[in-house]
C-alpha cells in the first residue's frame, strides 16, 4: 500500500509581514495544490503592464522589480519584491489588466497559480483573501507615502529608498548589498542622477554606504540613524 505524499512547505520560515508568511499551513497547501512550481531566469518578464493576468506568482526565492513605462520607454521603478511576496494578485482578483511590469532581477523560484483559480480560492478561503487585502492596503499606503515624500529633499528620499531596498534584500542583515546602478536609484527616487550622486558621495564620506559597479552596500543601522536624525 502506497504511503500518502507529505506536502513540504517550500518557504516554511517566511517573514510574517509577507503574503506567504501570513498564511496558515492549510491555506498554503491549498494554493500549492492549485498551482505549479516554476523557475525564471533573469531577465524574464513575469507579467506585463496593460496585459491580462494569466497567473499569480508567489515568490519562494529570487528578486523581481516592479515598474511602469511611458510611451517613450522611460521606466519608473515602483518596488522590488522578494521571497514570500506575491505579484499579479490584484489583476487576478478584479479581472483587470496588470498595472505594472514585473521583471526578474535574480533567478526566481515561484508558485504560479492560474488567475481564475486564485480568484476562486480567495472566495472559498477567507484566510487567503485577507492577506491579499492587507497586502493591497499596504501597497496603497506605500504609494501614498511615496507621493508624500516627494515634498522632502533628495537626500531624505534617497536614504529612505535605500532602506526600503535593503529590507527587501535582507530582513535581518546589518550590512546589505543592493544590486542596482546609481541611475536606477535616481529613477526610483525620482531625482536627477547628479543630485543622487551627490547624496551618495556624502553617505560614502560618512561611511554608511559603499558603492561599486552596479551595487550599493548599505550599513542599515547607521543609515536608519541618519533618517531618524533628519526626522528628529
Amino acid at each position: 500500500m502506497a504511503r500518502p505524499v507529505t506536502w513540504r512547505d517550500p518557504l516554511p520560515q517566511a517573514d510574517p509581514a509577507t503574503f506567504w508568511g501570513a498564511l496558515e499551513q492549510p491555506d498554503r497547501q491549498a494554493l500549492a495544490v492549485a498551482g505549479a512550481l516554476c523557475s525564471y531566469p533573469r531577465p524574464a518578464t513575469l507579467c506585463r503592464e496593460g496585459e491580462g493576468a494569466d497567473g499569480v506568482f508567489v515568490l519562494y526565492g529570487g528578486l523581481v522589480e516592479v515598474f511602469r513605462a511611458d510611451s517613450s520607454g522611460n521606466r519608473t521603478v515602483i518596488a522590488r519584491r522578494g521571497p514570500g511576496e506575491i505579484v499579479g494578485d490584484m489583476a487576478a482578483v478584479d479581472g483587470g489588466p496588470v498595472s505594472a511590469t514585473v521583471q526578474v532581477l535574480r533567478q526566481v523560484r515561484a508558485l504560479v497559480v492560474p488567475a481564475v483559480r486564485f480568484a476562486a480560492l480567495c472566495r472559498e478561503r477567507p484566510r487567503i483573501a485577507w492577506p491579499v487585502l492587507t497586502n493591497a492596503v499596504a501597497r496603497l499606503r506605500d504609494s501614498d507615502l511615496h507621493r508624500h515624500q516627494h515634498r522632502f529633499d533628495t537626500r531624505r528620499r534617497t536614504v529612505q529608498c535605500l532602506l526600503d531596498l535593503a529590507r527587501v534584500e535582507s530582513r535581518s542583515g546589518e550590512l546589505v548589498t543592493i544590486r542596482l546602478t546609481q541611475r536606477e536609484l535616481a529613477d526610483m527616487v525620482l531625482a536627477s542622477l547628479v543630485s543622487v550622486t551627490r547624496v551618495l558621495e556624502e553617505l560614502r564620506r560618512r561611511e554608511v554606504v559603499t558603492t561599486g559597479r552596479g551595487r550599493i552596500s548599505v550599513r542599515v543601522p547607521a543609515l536608519r540613524a541618519l533618517l531618524d536624525e533628519a526626522e528628529g
